[in-house]
């Protein structure tokens, strides 16, 4: 359909939520979408599950070696990308972080726009600028002409409460009591993100988590199953709304970052337990939402935390006061791809 064809890349669970809210509106305006996604870990398992009804299309791939990231996550994905685009001659294109695709979509003359919270890698950002018609951040750098600015952390888009309505069944399938559990997330440090992060952060420290409350494991390497105490409930991925899950847990504990911000959008005390400092970390950590403790350093908040109540009114404190505050993410992005898009 003329003016209406959108490609989007997904290289990471969160970024697979990023988009999800927002390719369904835009189906449901007539758009003809193509989700492109990075074959790593179980993120095309999760994408077949979540993206049913979409053109998904597999486009490189990583295991995890510095080599394979460079080759087949990069090289060969910037080429895969530029026969896809010059094929299907698409009106914009759509990514967090993606250089391989807004290489792409500069030698092929077409539009890109991109979304990061990760001031961070700057020769990443400065790549992706040079590529793309626009990259957009939180407020947490300074808007020039290649960069703008969107008024909320990306995992509002799907985490406002606009978007988001937790299931009070889904802790109940597992047999846990809401408000009762923690939820854990141990991220692989095989991805490039965490490259310089111990790996098994959570795991060196877990046999000293009180054993008073019940635990369930978010965990990316399940090659560490056996070494996290045994009565931690291990997820196995794709999980049906992993969000209710973690919007019922009491305290939630993550290696990575975005799930500790997930948590702390939700309401729920979070703590960030790996090694980066992050600008959109410290957003939720100056309003209180979130805590960043490298390593064994969270032990005691995580069970000092266990033995109080949790305060259910604080969550739709938090929820709501985020609301007045923020930007719809979804109808921010919409705005963004008229303003962009190719009319031919």
């Amino acid at each position: 359909m003329p003016g209406k064809k959108i490609l989007i890349d997904i290289k990471h669970p969160a970024q697979l939520n990023l988009f999800k809210g927002l390719s369904k509106e835009l189906m449901q305006e007539d758009w003809d979408i193509t989700i492109c996604y990075l074959k790593r870990g179980r993120l095309a398992k999760i994408i077949q599950s979540e993206y049913t009804g979409f053109n998904t299309i597999p486009v490189g791939s990583s295991n995890g070696s510095r080599w394979s990231i460079l080759w087949n996550g990069n090289i060969k994905r910037s080429l895969a990308f530029f026969n896809l685009i010059r094929k299907n001659k698409y009106n914009l294109c759509l990514a967090v972080s993606s250089i391989p695709l807004a290489f792409a979509c500069k030698f092929s003359g077409t539009p890109i726009i991109q979304f990061s919270d990760d001031p961070e890698r700057r020769r990443i950002n400065q790549l992706n600028a040079r590529f793309s018609d626009q990259l957009f951040f939180p407020p947490i750098v300074k808007a020039n002409s290649k960069i703008s600015i969107f008024n909320c952390l990306k995992e509002w888009s799907y985490l406002s409460p606009k978007r988001f309505n937790p299931d009070i069944n889904i802790p109940l399938k597992y047999g846990l009591i809401p408000y009762e559990y923690l939820f854990v997330r141990e991220v692989s440090n095989k991805s490039f993100n965490y490259f310089n992060q111990a790996n098994a952060i959570i795991c060196n420290f877990s046999k000293e988590i009180s054993t008073s409350c019940k635990v369930v494991l978010s965990l990316e390497d399940k090659c560490l199953a056996e070494q996290f105490p045994s009565h931690w409930l291990i997820l196995d991925e794709p999980v049906e709304n992993i969000h209710s899950l973690i919007f019922y847990s009491k305290l939630v504990i993550s290696s990575g970052d975005s799930m500790a911000r997930e948590g702390a959008m939700l309401g729920v005390p979070s703590i960030y337990c790996g090694i980066r400092k992050m600008k959109a970390n410290e957003i939720l950590v100056k309003i209180g939402f979130l805590k960043h403790l490298p390593g064994k350093t969270a032990l005691p908040v995580i069970n000092q935390t266990i033995d109080e109540k949790f305060d259910e009114l604080k969550q739709i404190k938090v929820r709501n006061q985020l609301l007045e505050r923020w930007d719809d993410m979804v109808l921010f992005m919409k705005e963004s791809i008229k303003k962009y898009k190719r009319s031919k």
